[in-house]
């Protein structure tokens, strides 16, 4: 018998988080996050695409050292290749952001700590909306309060950081 209902997909997620919770220790948010973490590590069918800056056609391996499969490409790291990204497929560029006062071409990556995380255009990417290209995690949102990248998976969910999230119930 196949179910079908979506709700079952959420409620085997809660469950897995509050297995975990208890197995950890962690407060809900970090046992959600962590799931949801190694959850999507298995789901590649809706991972973004990170394309080549240099020739437009290759994608990109993202991995210790970047190299796209099409014209060989290497950078020395994800966040140097997450500003070339920006510059040539987002225009987006440090000096602008900084001098105008525009939006910053990439953000810190709250799995691995580098800077090369970018937006993904939209012919990129089936869900995902930002993509690490230094450890290659997607988001899907920004935090409403420091605009970190975040992931959301259903309805309802905070859209707060882990971080963000912590202080502000610390303040209570």
């Amino acid at each position: 018998m196949i179910n079908n209902d979506p709700s079952s997909g959420q409620r085997e997620r809660k469950r897995a988080i509050r297995t975990r919770m208890r197995l950890t220790g962690e407060p809900y948010v970090v046992a959600a996050r962590r799931h949801d973490a190694e959850v999507r590590r298995f789901d590649t069918s809706r991972m973004p695409v990170a394309r080549c800056p240099q020739c437009s056609e290759g994608l990109v391996d993202v991995d210790v050292t970047p190299v796209c499969r099409t014209c060989g490409t290497t950078w020395e790291s994800g966040a140097e290749l997450a500003g070339e990204y920006a510059e040539v497929f987002l225009g987006l560029d440090w000096y602008s952001s900084i001098k105008d006062g525009g939006a910053s071409p990439t953000q810190d990556c709250p799995d691995c700590g580098e800077q090369a995380v970018v937006a993904v255009r939209p012919e990129d990417s089936t869900f995902w909306t930002m993509m690490c290209l230094s450890c290659a995690a997607p988001w899907n949102d920004s935090c409403i309060r420091c605009g970190a990248p975040i992931q959301h998976r259903e309805e309802g969910d905070l859209l707060a950081c882990t971080a963000c999230w912590e202080d502000a119930m610390e303040r209570d």
